[in-house]
Parts: C-alpha cells; sequence; structure tokens
C-alpha cells in the first residue's frame, strides 16, 4: 500500500521562503539643499529609531586595502520627517557614529568629514524600513531648489521632485 504525502506538509515550504527574504528599500530618504549645504531628508515612517548615512563611492588609497570613508547617523526622531544637514550637527538625541573597523573583515572605516569636487557620494537611510539610496556629487546641489529634493530616479539615476511630491510618495511606501 502506497502512503499519500499530506500537502499540509509542503505549505511551510512557500511561507518560510517567503519570511527569509528582507523588504524592498523604499523611496523614504533625499537629499535637500539649505544654505548651499547638503540635507539628508528622511521620512521615519514614525519608527522609534532612525538613521541616515552617506558614504563615499570608490575611495581606493591602496589596492590592497578597502575603505568605507562614511558618515553615519542616528537617533529616535521628533517628528515623521528628520532633515540632517549632512556632517553636521546631530538633531537632539541623535548621535554621529564612530568608525569602527568590521571585526573579520579587511574594510577600514574612516569618517567622512568633508564633501570634494569629483567624488560621488551616497545617501541612504533606515526606520521602519531601508531607504533607496540617492547617489549624487557636489555639482548635483545647484540644480536642487528651495522646496526641492533629489531622488533616485531607478537604480542609476537621480531626478529632482518637489518636497511634497516626494513626502506623499514616502507616506505611499510606510
Amino acid at each position: 500500500m502506497r502512503r499519500r504525502r499530506r500537502q499540509w506538509i509542503l505549505l511551510p515550504l512557500p511561507l518560510l521562503l517567503l519570511t527569509a527574504c528582507s523588504p524592498a528599500e523604499q523611496p523614504i530618504v533625499a537629499l535637500a539643499v539649505q544654505d548651499g549645504r547638503p540635507v539628508g531628508v528622511l521620512l521615519t515612517c514614525y519608527d522609534r529609531d532612525a538613521n541616515i548615512r552617506v558614504f563615499e563611492n570608490g575611495h581606493q588609497d591602496d589596492p590592497g586595502k578597502r575603505s568605507l570613508i562614511r558618515w553615519s547617523i542616528g537617533g529616535p526622531p521628533a517628528s515623521e520627517v528628520v532633515e540632517v544637514t549632512l556632517l553636521g550637527q546631530p538633531p537632539e538625541g541623535w548621535e554621529v557614529a564612530d568608525s569602527v573597523d568590521s571585526p573579520g573583515t579587511e574594510v577600514d572605516v574612516e569618517l567622512l568629514t568633508e564633501f570634494r569636487a569629483g567624488v560621488t557620494y551616497t545617501l541612504d537611510g533606515s526606520s521602519r524600513r531601508e531607504a533607496l539610496s540617492v547617489d549624487f556629487t557636489l555639482a548635483d546641489l545647484p540644480r536642487i531648489g528651495p522646496d526641492q529634493v533629489l531622488v533616485p530616479r531607478g537604480s542609476n539615476s537621480t531626478k529632482v521632485v518637489s518636497r511634497e511630491t516626494f513626502l506623499r510618495k514616502a507616506r505611499d511606501r510606510c
């Protein structure tokens, strides 16, 4: 006599595979300009903790060593929308993360202290969700007007939109 497999045994497998995936990154971070300085704008989705990070792309002084030059800040958001002047003073209750090398890796982590012409930077962040990152250079700053932000368009480009359009679309993703 042949035994029949019960289909309910196979049901947990797809559920397990679905829960193993992390949620997709969302368009909840943008780059603004205030007084000529880059500002990270993060929609926090009303989470208790949030962070904003900016790092250099492609920095390589020594071919045998990899470097990560970044500035990272985090803390409890005081409002739904957090705006942080990049490389500036943290909002009250937030702290700039120390540049700590990752144990077990060959990556040197350094603190980003200034923006330089010709270097591409990546802005990202998280709260309840991880943000889609925004790549920018100092040459992008003049094209961002008052009440506008730079947001990702696809995976390899950016576009300037109104701050309200960004916030409306980001709220839809929370």
